[in-house]
């Protein structure tokens, strides 16, 4: 029997994004959770399924301060309608719901659907803006939107990013941008810049973005002083979705079931996770290497966590790992690239 050099322990509960499964109107390509129009996981089986969920959160993490996120939590917006007013009857804090914008018809539109979910407890709003948003939103959306939310929420609206609303402002307000032509012009410096000024997180598509235009490394660079203790076991910004999957950190493609936190995590049912959390992801890499017929790529990869994608990936395609989910992340049509 193996013996578990450290057990990983879920501390309680403190902040997190509750993810309203993962369709989204968009595929970004530097999405961390994979998440596009094609994808369907993430979802309660029915009504009642849903009201347990948040009763469990209630029970499990009932200090934690809670945003809602998705996908594009706007695409369902009777959903969205459940889930607020959910959390306000169980006494849950709130701060915001995320959104892309795609869904605005027309500032009218905007401001009719922002009043209806606010009689049910939506204080503030968090309005995606860059130019991985604008090839899917038209940047008239996104202004108009941000513009309302201003007006008629009282907690406002959070842009993220507000350094990239001057560059939303210059572009043809009704027509998507065209990120490839803008590239082709500018150059990958272009490119890596504006992943620079978003801040990409190098998982889920996002890795594979910043390795395409020339940031690359190594993979055993890559995988050298990787932070997947400390990802593992923060919970300042874990996720839940409405499966009841628990996402711990920013781990986009690895869940563990909300039953089990928080509290100590039997590794015997999680043997990647044990390996990462133990002994490391080139203990990861090297394992998958020798026992499954590994190959990191030539082209080398942008982090640690466009790494540990890839080997996830692999792995998950020959393999059942419980700790590999949601499935619809290890879907072709979610990650490419690698």
């Amino acid at each position: 029997m193996r013996v578990h050099a450290r057990s990983l322990t879920i501390p309680r509960l403190q902040a997190g994004g509750l993810n309203l499964g993962y369709r989204c109107s968009s595929h970004c390509r530097h999405c961390l959770y994979a998440c596009g129009p094609h994808r369907r996981d993430g979802l309660p089986d029915s009504p009642d399924a849903l009201h347990s969920l948040l009763d469990e959160l209630k029970s499990r993490a009932p200090l934690a301060s809670f945003h809602i996120g998705g996908g594009e939590p706007f695409l369902d917006v009777d959903l969205l309608s459940s889930v607020l007013e959910g959390l306000s009857d169980r006494g849950l804090l709130f701060d915001y719901v995320e959104t892309n914008a795609s869904w605005v018809l027309s500032e009218s539109h905007a401001r009719a659907t922002l009043e209806r979910l606010r009689a049910l407890g939506l204080n503030g709003l968090l309005v995606s803006a860059s130019h991985f948003h604008a090839e899917f939103t038209k940047p008239r959306k996104t202004l108009a939107l941000i513009a309302v939310a201003r007006q008629i929420l009282a907690g406002g609206v959070i842009v993220w990013l507000p350094d990239f609303v001057p560059d939303l402002a210059s572009f043809d307000q009704d027509s998507r941008l065209d990120l490839d032509a803008l590239i082709a012009e500018r150059g990958d410096g272009f490119a890596l810049q504006v992943g620079m000024r978003y801040g990409v997180i190098p998982g889920g598509r996002g890795g594979r973005l910043l390795a395409a235009h020339g940031f690359c490394m190594d993979w055993s660079d890559a995988a050298s002083g990787a932070p997947c203790r400390q990802r593992l076991v923060s919970t300042t910004h874990f996720h839940v979705d409405l499966a009841g999957n628990y996402v711990p950190g920013l781990c986009g493609g690895i869940v563990v079931p909300l039953s089990l936190v928080p509290g100590e995590i039997p590794m015997d049912r999680f043997p990647l996770l044990d390996r990462i959390y133990n002994q490391g992801l080139e203990s990861l890499v090297t394992w998958a290497m020798d026992e499954h017929g590994f190959t990191p790529l030539d082209s080398g990869y942008s982090g640690a966590c466009d790494l540990c994608t890839h080997v996830r990936i692999h792995l998950h395609d020959r393999g059942s790992f419980e700790e590999l989910g949601p499935p619809g992340f290890y879907d072709e049509k979610s990650i490419s690239g690698y």
